[in-house]
């Protein structure tokens, strides 16, 4: 007992690890969704960073040309920043635009030009940022030949990424992402776990169970599709006692309905079958059975002979019936046999078969061969169900005058 308990705990546990491995891997996914907006975003620190600090270095040569500053005042400034910055490496290469009005720089190398500000990160952590120079307003009056927006150059900052510092507000702001995007991958994946494994069955649970109380079908077995296996052995041991209810029922209500000694039905079965016709009309003989000399048989014999004589006289009853016939014990040795849509002389002629085979088939025990006889009154009607006590009364008598007849006491 307890090493299946142990067995399911241990199947609820890999059910609990499954949603945390399936929860962190959503989780993962969502954030590295979110990083890779954020990185490609204008709002990324590092960007931001660099193209400040892009702008301030080009302000720096803009001021200084607007200045009158020729090629090698800005070569030369621009080896000083080299040198005053051992971390930050400074080029600044001119587009075909500026060099139709200055000429070509002779030291300058090839580069490609670009249409907005480009981030890379090169060997040992080194960031390379690529500053777009666009055409303004004020730059025309130097460069005819050029229109706003055009682009005028690129400037190129090698630094390694520890020069970089992240605002709290940022930290923040990602470690808050994370936490949200976490708690909320955990709380969907564990939703939509919990409801197709836990939430869904246990609802068809309760409305299967809510089904077979209001139609009182105990035969109806509980299906419930789910792989934990705390909810199967829920659902297998509910069907165990629903079936154990359903054959002691049944077994309840067969001993209710039939009697124990000879197996034919009962009267409260008789009661049952009459009000089941009730709403109709019913064309229906009976016939009223009663052994002859019953008593003398048990003083004789004993109770023990007695019931035996009983079951023989129950089954020769019953064995000459049709299928849709019936037959009860009313108390003692009295029978009734219930008829539907049988003539009152086809009924007779069941009965005569009925006393012949039990006269000359006698009941044989250890004292001897016993000889069992009946009396027996027919009744018909139209309508038992509505008539029966009448028609009880009938058979009754025509038994009684049959017993006179043969001068046999009840």
């Amino acid at each position: 007992m307890k090493k299946n308990k142990r067995s399911d705990i241990k199947r609820f546990g890999s059910f609990v690890k499954q949603v945390v491995v399936v929860s962190a891997v959503f989780g993962i996914t969502l954030f590295v969704i979110y990083w890779l907006l954020v990185s490609q975003s204008n709002r990324n620190p590092l960007k931001e960073q660099s193209k400040q600090t892009g702008r301030m270095i080009f302000s720096m040569f803009y001021t200084a040309m607007q200045n009158g500053w020729g090629q090698k005042e800005i070569d030369a400034m621009t080896y000083r920043i080299n040198q005053d910055n051992k971390n930050l490496q400074v080029k600044l290469y001119r587009g075909p635009l500026v060099d139709a009005v200055y000429g070509k720089r002779q030291e300058q190398g090839s580069f490609t030009m670009i249409d907005r500000d480009e981030m890379e990160l090169v060997d040992n952590g080194t960031l390379r940022y690529h500053y777009a120079i666009k055409f303004e307003q004020a730059c025309l009056r130097c460069h005819a030949n050029a229109n706003i927006g055009d682009d005028a150059g690129m400037l190129e900052l090698t630094f390694p990424m520890g020069e970089f510092w992240v605002s709290s507000t940022y930290v923040f702001k990602i470690i808050g992402a994370i936490f949200i995007v976490t708690l909320f991958s955990i709380s969907f994946v564990l939703y939509v776990m919990l409801k197709r494994e836990f939430i869904t069955p246990l609802d068809d649970f309760v409305v299967q169970v809510d089904r077979i109380m209001s139609h009182q079908d105990l035969r109806k077995e509980i299906s419930v599709k789910t792989s934990i296996a705390e909810l199967n052995h829920l659902k297998n041991a509910f069907n165990k006692i629903r079936a154990q209810l359903a054959d002691s029922f049944d077994s309840i209500k067969l001993s209710a309905e039939v009697d124990e000694l000879t197996g034919v039905f009962n009267r409260l079965k008789l009661n049952q079958i009459l009000a089941q016709y009730g709403h109709s009309r019913l064309e229906c003989s009976i016939i009223l059975f009663d052994l002859d000399k019953f008593k003398p048989i048990n003083d004789t014999y004993g109770h023990d002979i007695g019931d035996e004589v009983l079951k023989r006289f129950a089954s020769v009853i019953r064995e000459n019936l049709k299928g849709r016939d019936y037959v009860f014990r009313l108390g003692g040795d009295e029978f009734l046999a219930l008829l539907p849509h049988t003539s009152a002389h086809d009924a007779e002629m069941i009965a005569v078969q009925i006393e012949w085979e039990l006269s000359t088939t006698p009941l044989v025990v250890e004292s001897g061969m016993i000889t069992i006889a009946c009396s027996y009154g027919v009744a018909y009607s139209e309508d038992v169900t509505h008539m029966f006590d009448e028609l009880f009364r009938s058979a009754d008598q025509s038994m009684f005058a049959n017993k006179k007849a043969k001068d046999v006491a009840r």
